[in-house]
């Protein structure tokens, strides 16, 4: 039997020109979306050159959020020492930003605290959930509705092809994702009896 992993919500939102990552982008409710989207799953959008990207609640709570002063303008990063480098500043005094041991330097302040060691962030760093295995079965025994035909089909992309039908739908018939597709349904021999007494 095949597996397939299935697409993380993170790979489907931030996948250019996939259907989530359309709702995000290209219409007059976006924001709206995002909003929406933020609310229902955490995390945080960011805009880069190719579209909104969303960060997960796992990405933001490894990363770190400081504060321009003067532009009040709030940043997220992940990596302390890139950062720290791009904008002239030490690893060691963002450091004393989160912890509350210092207000503010070089026009940064702490978005919020966090206990974060001196030399290299956080101690513990979150995990995302590993990715979902989908058992793709290339076999099935089907039940055409209409007719009663049961069919045995050992190839099913084959026999979509062969009968001009959507494999994908067939394919989720066959993993009970669908109930039923172009009349037909996942042949259980036992479902005549289904509603009858044990006894």
């Amino acid at each position: 039997m095949e597996y397939h992993e299935q697409l993380s919500l993170k790979d489907k939102v931030n996948k250019k020109n996939s259907k989530l990552w359309t709702k995000m982008n290209d219409n007059s409710k976006a924001a709206k979306n995002r909003a929406a989207f933020v609310a229902e799953h955490g995390g945080f959008f960011t805009k880069d050159p190719s579209g909104w990207i969303w960060h997960s609640p796992v990405e933001e709570n490894n990363g770190y959020w400081l504060q321009n002063v003067v532009t009040q303008e709030k940043v997220f990063f992940s990596n302390m020492k890139e950062f720290g480098e791009k904008n002239g500043l030490s690893s060691v005094k963002i450091c004393e930003l989160l912890n509350g041991k210092r207000k503010t330097y070089k026009n940064w302040t702490a978005v919020e605290l966090r206990e974060v060691n001196d030399t290299s962030g956080r101690f513990e760093k979150e995990k995302e959930e590993a990715p979902k295995k989908i058992a793709v079965t290339k076999s099935a025994t089907f039940i055409d509705t209409k007719t009663g035909e049961i069919m045995n089909i050992s190839n099913i992309g084959q026999f979509a092809k062969d009968n001009n039908i959507d494999s994908n739908a067939l394919y989720k018939v066959a993993r009970g994702a669908l109930k039923s597709y172009k009349n037909l349904k996942l042949y259980n021999p036992l479902e005549k009896y289904d509603g009858l007494s044990n006894t």
